[in-house]
């Protein structure tokens, strides 16, 4: 195997050295860290040099930037491929087992590691190795309309998420970043969790908690799914007509595809390194200002956290789904409704989603005790807007009013409170 991604390397500069016509696509296609021979990295940096200065790339020039003693090197490489034939190939073969060598290299760190985080770590440079997207594509325009055209012709399937007014404002896809944003309290764990079990249906979904144990998180589920008191569960005081209901719903709960991970200390390679081994295609965080990231203060902690987190949406294609506290000048204004500038800690959050979200408790005096408000704050492929939704707190769910359904409760707290002024 080594002598066949020695024999590729050698194959790409010979071709390059013997055509330079080709040297232009060919830099294209490759980059430095192809090349595992450093002497061969650095005949390829130098025609890169050449290149970029609009200097002809070729034996005589490359000879004059690496130095006499490449003369054997250079006229080795030239004797392997007298013609360009077949160079595509050839870069092809090179990257591929350029990949294994990777990956073998990492192999026998691994086998040497002492502890997890340093495990996972290199689990997560593989993961990038194998996925390999960070290749340049260019697009033409005739390409682009055939493609448009194409997906013209096929009715398009967005990620739902279990309300139908949400989906109808946010056509969420895979590769996008989204921030579920709200207070302590508002009830955006549960909002979330809810929302991961509706995807877990069609997708294999990752739940990761840096805050709360998967024992809880599954009592939560439980209540929710099977319609059973949560303070019940809490107390392991159950009645016979819930264990009842849990045994007939437990089929529904277990056929979904959501996988709850406790991440208590993980960083963003750590979560994408079991994202990738699991084959997670929606991943949701709760909650971002936990996840573990350098940086000098907390402002740029977070705003690390917010770059990888949208570099991994888009570069692995995966929903990514991160909660986020609000700060406390969300509940000190006359109206207490959630702005973009509220996301705490870092503007970064606010650039780099493709859509926010803000959860938060109906300011407004007629709204029923349980009524919840859901902002669409950002949207990038749809449109702003909110709606209330009614929380139950005893099953920790949520459900979108009917018709009407939402005046009359606000008509009946109106009824009681002049009721009450009068007696």
């Amino acid at each position: 195997m080594v002598k066949a991604t020695l024999d590729a390397e050698y194959s790409v500069i010979g071709c390059l050295l013997v055509d330079p016509s080709i040297a232009g696509e060919l830099l294209y296609r490759t980059r430095p860290e192809d090349f595992t021979v450093p002497e061969l990295r650095t005949v390829y940096n130098a025609a890169v040099k050449l290149f970029g200065a609009g200097r002809p790339v070729d034996a005589v020039t490359i000879r004059g930037l690496c130095g006499a003693e490449y003369n054997d090197l250079l006229m080795q490489c030239m004797d392997i491929t007298p013609t360009s034939f077949g160079w595509r190939t050839y870069i092809s073969a090179m990257q591929e087992q350029t990949r294994v060598t990777r990956l073998r290299t990492l192999a026998g760190a691994l086998a040497e590691v002492r502890t997890s985080d340093k495990a996972r770590d290199l689990l997560g440079q593989a993961g990038e190795i194998l996925s390999e997207k960070n290749r340049t594509q260019v697009v033409t325009m005739q390409q682009a309309l055939m493609q448009f055209f194409s997906e013209q012709g096929e009715k398009r399937r967005f990620i739902s998420w279990g309300f139908n007014k949400l989906d109808h404002r946010l056509f969420s896809d895979y590769g996008d970043f989204i921030i579920v944003a709200g207070r302590p309290s508002a009830g955006k764990t549960a909002l979330a969790l809810q929302m991961a079990m509706h995807m877990g249906r069609q997708d294999k979904v990752g739940f990761y908690s840096l805050e709360t144990s998967t024992a809880k998180l599954t009592n939560r589920l439980v209540a929710n799914r099977c319609i059973i008191d949560f303070g019940h569960i809490n107390r392991r005081e159950m009645t016979p007509e819930e264990w009842e209901r849990a045994a007939k719903w437990k089929k529904d709960v277990t056929e979904s595809q959501l996988e709850l991970i406790p991440a208590s200390g993980w960083g963003v390679q750590d979560i994408l390194a079991t994202a990738l081994a699991r084959q997670h295609r929606v991943v949701f965080i709760d909650y971002l200002q936990l996840i573990r990231a350098a940086g000098r203060n907390r402002t740029e902690q977070v705003t690390n956290i917010s770059l990888a987190l949208h570099e991994m949406a888009q570069a692995h294609g995966i929903l990514v789904v991160a909660l986020s506290q609000l700060n406390r000048a969300s509940t000190d204004r006359a109206d207490a409704t959630p702005t973009l500038a509220d996301l705490r800690e870092s503007g970064q959050i606010e650039q780099d989603a493709d859509a926010v979200l803000a959860l938060y408790i109906d300011p407004d005096e007629d709204a029923p005790m349980d009524d919840r408000k859901l902002r669409v704050l950002k949207n990038k492929e749809g449109r702003l807007g909110d709606f209330s939704l009614a929380f139950d707190g005893s099953t920790q769910s949520f459900a979108e009013y009917m018709d009407g359904q939402l005046a009359a409760a606000r008509q009946i707290k109106k009824m009681e409170k002049k009721t009450d002024a009068s007696a």
